[in-house]
């Protein structure tokens, strides 16, 4: 018997089975993503043939959600409306996973609803999700195992080598598997060093070229360890960008090679999601 699509609904860190809400009387039609809306920019030059792209974005697309309700009663169904209204139409975005690509999730906001009236207590629901980020993201963040009988799943950029995202030499690989480059400015992203330093600890991605630096000293052994929290650097959880050149560190995709200098005895962590058109 083929299995019915379990949809899941993420707020504020609490996950809710959607198919096993009012009594049951849910049957999941059809969801998914639709496909990705690229936006092209152009440049035409005077004597040259066509035009050459200067420019490659991605806007939101939907993500479609169509099931059965059925109810007892006129009644129930009216109470149900209203418990629908309330779960599904929030202040601020959440998450939707779904069976069918278990690892991924998807932030959205949702659309008005349509209803086609079958009787009085049944109805089919098309509800439309907007995913506003243009992307989806792993559910699993970069320090979970990576294990595809949790919340990892093949055609999530996995590779069969080995690949970890905690350290303790100061060259190694760092693959962003997703389909777009990691940005602290617009992701999460957390990379946290622990070491001994005199000064002038320095994270360099040969790879994007860019360079993060820690001007005075540091010393596990003392309880120090700096943590790149986004855009925000921090010493022992106290911002200290005033100590710093100010640098920032982005993931592009694939393999980025990384080299932390001046730190001995060094540790690093890097902790972020992958993201995927």
């Amino acid at each position: 018997m083929f299995d019915e699509t379990q949809i899941f609904l993420i707020f504020d860190g609490q996950t809710v089975n959607f198919n096993n809400l009012f009594n049951g009387g849910i049957r999941i039609a059809d969801v998914g993503p639709s496909s990705p809306e690229p936006v092209y920019e152009y440049e035409e030059f005077s004597g040259s043939n066509g035009k050459r792209l200067s420019n490659l974005t991605y806007t939101g697309f939907p993500f479609v959600m169509k099931f059965r309700l059925t109810t007892p009663h006129l009644y129930d169904w009216r109470m149900v409306l209203s418990e629908m209204r309330t779960l599904l139409y929030r202040d601020k975005p959440y998450y939707i996973v779904y069976s069918r690509e278990p690892g991924r999730r998807f932030k959205v906001l949702p659309q008005p609803w349509e209803i086609d009236r079958i009787m009085m207590q049944k109805g089919i629901f098309h509800f439309v999700f907007d995913v506003f980020d243009g992307h989806s993201e792993s559910v699993s963040n970069t320090l979970t195992e990576f294990d595809l009988e949790s919340e990892w799943q093949f055609s999530q950029g996995l590779l069969a080598e080995d690949y970890t995202y905690s350290h303790d030499t100061s060259r190694f690989s760092i693959l962003n598997a997703g389909d777009f480059a990691v940005d602290p400015r617009e992701h999460d992203l957390k990379i946290r060093i622990e070491g001994e330093s005199d000064s002038n600890v320095t994270i360099f991605n040969r790879t994007t070229g860019q360079r993060f630096i820690y001007y005075p000293s540091l010393s596990t052994r003392s309880g120090d360890w700096i943590e790149l929290d986004g855009v925000y650097p921090k010493k022992n959880g106290v911002n200290c960008g005033i100590d710093t050149n100010h640098g920032l560190i982005t993931l592009a995709i694939g393999v980025n090679q990384i080299e932390i200098q001046n730190v001995s005895r060094v540790k690093s962590t890097w902790d972020f999601r992958f993201l995927y058109k």
